[in-house]
């Protein structure tokens, strides 16, 4: 009733909505209520009272929806997917990733969590991010600027399953590289132990693509790199064709690291440190600079 009384959503409230949405990331508060507060002179944000009253806002955020619930698979439906209901805008806004920017060649594979406090089966708990608990996206960046090529989101392991005898990390690259049509281009991708393999190193090349990135040692690759023990400065070079394998020992690190790049050479640098490692440092932080960016709009306290 309150809907039907206050009229239906016109293009220019709906701009004045995101814009509100948007500065709420700006201005941080414990809560919706806040931003309409009266009584506390010092806490006191008039704009969005100009913008909005505090129940016309709410209901449009409570009633607005990006397709047709009524016309969504059931969740017993072999067709559901937790992410039927914002997936059309996923699928716009990578659309226009690319249409407005060219990437340069260096581009940074990674995951990037969107916290949440809402119940959802596609809840991940990686405790290395800020917020632990939240939706996980798979993400293609443009390694110097952050720049957001593609995205998609991650269901869980039950609406996404890895085919069978692929990795999974293997199969997201590919998946993210094709849906963005820059396979076969000449692109450079960087990723993490979690991605990067012989593998994917080989598919990607049959792609026209490079690849560098750190690998785990439980991965497939030839004895004398896996059980190579380098002193601390030193690094172990191996080549299968156009693929090179390093393990490299830093004077700070216990552990050695081991890399793998169908691009550079086995060439140390001035310091003594490999070619590849410098390369790696560089190009790899595309999708913690995306999120460093985001951050700025994110308000976490109101998931």
């Amino acid at each position: 009733m309150q809907w039907q009384k206050e009229g239906k959503l016109t293009i220019p409230e709906f701009k004045g909505f995101l814009a509100v949405f948007f500065n709420m990331g700006l201005i941080r508060k414990v809560s919706f209520e806040e931003y309409w507060n009266k009584h506390s002179p010092s806490q006191s944000t008039p704009w969005f009272r100009c913008m909005f009253s505090r129940n016309r806002f709410q209901n449009i955020l409570k009633f607005l929806h990006l397709v047709d619930t009524k016309k969504l698979p059931k969740r017993n439906d072999p067709a559901y997917k937790p992410s039927q209901r914002f997936k059309p805008l996923l699928d716009f806004v990578n659309r226009k990733f690319l249409r407005y920017y060219n990437p340069r060649r260096e581009l940074a594979v990674d995951e990037s969590l969107v916290g949440t406090k809402g119940k959802t089966s596609m809840l991940q708990y990686i405790p290395s991010k800020r917020s632990r608990f939240g939706v996980k996206f798979w993400m293609l960046v443009e390694s110097v600027t952050g720049y957001v090529l593609q995205m998609d989101v991650y269901h869980g392991k039950r609406f996404d399953p890895t085919p069978a005898g692929t990795l999974q990390g293997t199969n997201v690259v590919i998946n993210l590289m094709k849906n963005s049509h820059l396979l076969g281009k000449g692109f450079h991708v960087f990723a993490d132990s979690f991605f990067a393999s012989l593998n994917l190193a080989n598919k990607l090349l049959r792609k026209r693509t490079y690849l560098t990135g750190t690998m785990r040692t439980n991965r497939p690759m030839p004895q004398m790199i896996k059980n190579a023990r380098p002193e601390a400065g030193n690094a172990v070079y191996a080549r299968q064709r156009q693929i090179m394998l390093c393990r490299f020992r830093d004077h700070n690190r216990k552990k050695p690291v081991t890399l793998v790049s169908t691009y550079y050479n086995a060439i140390d640098t001035l310091n003594g440190k490999p070619r590849i490692i410098g390369a790696y440092n560089t190009f790899m932080g595309g999708v913690d600079l995306s999120d460093q960016l985001i951050g700025a709009y994110n308000d976490q306290e109101m998931q």
